[in-house]
């Protein structure tokens, strides 16, 4: 009985050696991290995201390039640091369409973004094309003249990270 409660004891011990560090990165994985259900998001800014001083917003936006031929809407991210210091931030994005994930995972560099942002500056994504930050802070939702192609329903930036920024 002596032999059993040491072996339980060792097991309860091993267990919790390794769940604790699981549990405190899985806490610390749902905080940075954002995730959004396409139906919920409107045409006007919602703040979706709040991490050690930047604020991300989220909104749909038509843009449309008539003289292209394009139709279509977009996501839009607007970033807020509320610091004092210039940070940089970044993250993987994650793409549902059709109830599918469409990125490929491990994520592949053209889903890792990273903006600057100086210490109380804010940068927003905005439908032109040869902006700076374009393909960072917009992504595309859905065809807005095509009925068969597949639409956004979720998306997620993961492994959100901010640091200082080194320049």
């Amino acid at each position: 009985m002596i032999k059993f409660a040491k072996s339980l004891n060792m097991r309860t011990l091993l267990l919790a050696f390794f769940l604790v560090p699981l549990l405190s990165y899985s806490q610390n994985a749902s905080t940075n991290s954002l995730s959004a259900n396409y139906e919920k998001l409107t045409t006007e800014w919602q703040q979706m995201h709040d991490q050690n001083g930047i604020l991300i917003y989220v909104k749909k936006s038509d843009c449309n390039r008539p003289q292209d031929g394009i139709f279509q809407e977009m996501i839009l991210l607007k970033i807020i640091n509320t610091t004092q210091y210039d940070l940089t931030i970044s993250w993987d994005l994650l793409l549902w369409y059709n109830a599918e994930l469409w990125t490929r995972l491990p994520v592949r560099p053209e889903n890792n973004h990273q903006i600057v942002l100086m210490g109380g500056e804010l940068l927003e994504g905005s439908c032109d094309n040869k902006s700076g930050y374009y393909s960072a802070l917009m992504f595309f939702s859905r065809f807005l003249n095509y009925d068969d192609k597949p639409e956004m329903t979720k998306f997620e930036l993961i492994n959100i990270n901010i640091s200082r920024y080194e320049k």
